[in-house]
């Protein structure tokens, strides 16, 4: 169901730039803010929740102030990183980003087992990817605001140094998904239905990327689809209701928004209220996906380390 809600979304949004006007800047910006706030945030604000089980066998009653400070002070370097080096800020951050969108994207076993690693990093930073090819340009205004003392040549040496890296992983997530298609006509019942809406998936996902604006493809992948599917995930392996869920994440995600909020006043305050928002949200967000994805990445091995080998309930393997 919710592959089929997304593929709905996509074209819905599709259809409205080919039918309409674009949104004017503050809108959009308004809208990026707001759904990064409601879906994007309590997606990572989850991750002490996630971290508990792998941590607390490990530290005791230590391992929440252990992950908080860790947490805070990963999040401050990116800041950081964004005044002192927004080039290698921006280069890190996608290249994490295409590698951790990857991971948790539906793991099926298509290709060369030994491809299967590209294949994912390919996927996974489809939106990065396609909009440095189809929107180098915007890509760059909208970093260049981003960039919180406006180091423009620096943020457009950095996307040149990624749009040739994207054509190349446009051409293998293609690839990927070209096989990927050959699979589903060679299978037959579940199994060809789920590839099929993976299939159909990815190609809407592609489209939307390539027509419309950065922003508004982000908005449908990270929230639409990365962030819903990871909350799922994790709502299933507590055990939990959706209200339950949702009442468990309030703080965290209440306690982001504000601190991102006190920075964004303090420190982040653009020429315009537009550019604010744009800064805070991709600063703020930025800076809280990289301790996200240093967790999610580390986790197995926390695991094995703690002895208990934490599983998720909900495989990857499914699209729906």
């Amino acid at each position: 169901m919710h592959a089929a809600s997304v593929i709905l979304l996509c074209w819905a949004m599709i259809g409205a730039v080919c039918f309409f006007s674009q949104a004017g800047a503050t809108a959009t910006a308004i809208a990026l803010a707001t759904l990064v706030a409601a879906v994007g945030l309590p997606h990572g604000a989850a991750d002490h929740r996630f971290a508990r089980p792998r941590l607390e066998p490990l530290l005791g009653d230590a391992w929440l102030p252990v992950f908080l400070v860790g947490y805070l002070a990963i999040a401050g370097l990116v800041v950081l990183g964004w005044f002192a080096a927004p080039a290698l800020t921006i280069v890190a951050f996608f290249v994490a980003s295409a590698w951790h969108f990857g991971q948790e994207d539906p793991r099926l076993s298509i290709g060369p087992r030994s491809l299967r690693p590209l294949f994912r990093f390919a996927r996974g930073g489809l939106v990065i990817w396609a909009s440095l090819v189809f929107h180098g340009g915007e890509v760059v205004r909208i970093l260049s605001v981003a960039s919180p003392r406006g180091f423009g040549p620096e943020v457009e040496r950095a996307v040149a140094v990624l749009t040739p890296c994207g054509w190349v992983l446009l051409a293998v997530a293609a690839a990927g998904w070209l096989l990927e298609g050959l699979a589903a006509l060679a299978a037959s019942g579940r199994k060809r239905r789920v590839l099929l809406a993976d299939t159909a998936v990815v190609a809407s996902l592609a489209v939307l990327f390539a027509v419309t604006s950065p922003l508004v493809g982000f908005l449908v992948y990270f929230c639409g689809w990365h962030s819903a599917r990871g909350l799922k995930r994790l709502r299933v392996e507590l055990g939990e209701t959706w209200l339950q869920l949702a009442r468990s994440l309030a703080p965290m995600t209440i306690g982001a928004i504000a601190l991102i909020a006190v920075v964004a006043v303090a420190v982040l305050r653009g020429p315009t209220w537009n550019d604010t928002l744009i800064r805070a949200t991709f600063v703020g967000l930025s800076s809280v996906a990289a301790p996200h994805l240093l967790l999610h990445g580390i986790a197995g091995v926390i695991g094995d380390w703690s002895g208990r080998g934490v599983t998720r309930t909900v495989q990857a393997g499914s699209p729906a």
